[in-house]
């Protein structure tokens, strides 16, 4: 019979010391797997997340709100007169029956004759105008001439007359002048109202239209030749 070894004490003890040595290394090795493993995901998670983009904000383009047009007021500027004219009349030496001639008939008929160009203005008109107020008004007019008509008896002729003068502004100059008869104008072209009733009415009207032709022609105007119908 073989006789077994005999281990000593120092032995045991060294032999525990072994396998409580490598019991105590296989307890760490899982510990340190653990902690390696639970860096990497740390790691993974980290990067994941600085990886991962911020999404960018959409800016919209700001909404314009229509505005209103201002709307400019068109103003509409007077145009200017070719001619600018002050009228006035005066009724001298006549001896007849003074209910019989109509004088703001014949004022009315040259006030209207020189509207119907439509680039004379007439500024005023006065029904009783002595030939020196024509006159100052001349002088202290800057652009607008002044037409002076006198209704008189004449008595070479034995029949009324129409003068007339016209003034310049500023220097009350003559710029044109002349006279007709009423007489002229009877039975010419003009139609006769049935109600009319004042004698030489009509006559008047047209001698006084004549006048205003006359006056416009000088200042090289025309408006288109018409009948008076009274």
């Amino acid at each position: 019979m073989e006789a077994k070894p005999k281990i000593s004490l120092i032995g045991m003890i060294q032999c525990r010391r072994i396998e409580a040595s490598l019991m105590q290394r296989h307890k760490v090795i899982p510990s340190l797997l653990i902690i390696v493993v639970v860096a990497l995901l740390s790691l993974v998670t980290v990067n994941a997340q600085s990886g991962r983009r911020a999404p960018k904000s959409v800016t919209l383009p700001p909404v314009q709100t229509p505005t209103p047009e201002t709307v400019v007021p068109v103003s509409k500027e007077k145009t200017k007169p070719a001619l600018t004219l002050v009228v006035g009349l005066e009724r001298s030496n006549y001896f007849g029956n003074n209910a019989m001639v109509n004088d703001s008939a014949a004022l009315l008929a040259l006030v209207d004759r020189l509207d119907d160009h439509p680039g004379v203005d007439v500024a005023h008109v006065a029904r009783t105008m002595a030939r020196s107020d024509a006159i100052r008004r001349a002088k202290s007019e800057q652009e607008a001439y002044v037409v002076f008509v006198e209704l008189a008896f004449d008595r070479m002729a034995n029949e009324l007359r129409l003068s007339y003068w016209v003034y310049s502004p500023q220097t009350a100059k003559i710029k044109t002048s002349g006279q007709t008869y009423p007489q002229m104008y009877r039975n010419r072209n003009v139609i006769l109202n049935p109600r009319q009733t004042i004698y030489g009415d009509r006559e008047l009207q047209e001698a006084a239209r004549e006048i205003a032709e006359r006056v416009l022609k000088s200042f090289q105007l025309h408006v288109p030749n018409g009948r008076l119908v009274l």
